[in-house]
């Protein structure tokens, strides 16, 4: 019994000082979102489709390849950025920051969406084009960003 309070007591502080919280709502996510891509100049609704692409809006999921919640960070881009990953203020500054970046790199909303998949070196690569297998993940990004455009926020 000793043990089981020990492990929990352990795991509460691991929790506590990574910063993970999973009690927001999607609309304040979506909301989050607006307020901060506003702050930084980022059109909000690029943002949304990133972020409904990307996660559904969840801060509580991870993928296979260890990229952290709604805009699915990597823990060493966020690291980089000197941001937590698993905080969702944190999360979502590093997403609009990434892409805040690429765009200011590349010059176009489909070219940063398309860094902001495969990472800067491969639109070089491909002479400042979209991979192939980012196409789908634009092609999405843009329908959603066109939508949010008409429907409003």
């Amino acid at each position: 019994m000793k043990n089981l309070i020990k492990g929990l007591l352990t795991f509460v502080l691991a929790l506590s000082t990574t910063g993970i919280c999973f009690a927001a709502t999607q609309e304040e996510i979506k909301q989050n979102i607006i307020n901060q891509s506003k702050t930084m100049g980022v059109e909000p609704e690029i943002m949304l489709s990133i972020a409904k692409t990307e996660s559904g809006f969840r801060q509580d999921i991870k993928s296979s390849c260890g990229h952290i919640g709604v805009f699915q960070l990597s823990p060493t881009t966020a690291k980089n950025m000197g941001l937590n990953p698993y905080n969702l203020e944190d999360n979502v500054k590093g997403g609009i920051t990434y892409y805040k970046n690429m765009y200011n790199k590349f010059g176009s909303m489909e070219l940063a969406v398309a860094a902001y998949n495969s990472g800067p070196d491969a639109i070089t690569r491909c002479n400042n084009t979209i991979p192939r297998h980012s196409k789908h993940f634009v092609s999405r990004i843009m329908s959603d960003y066109r939508r949010y455009k008409q429907t409003g926020l």
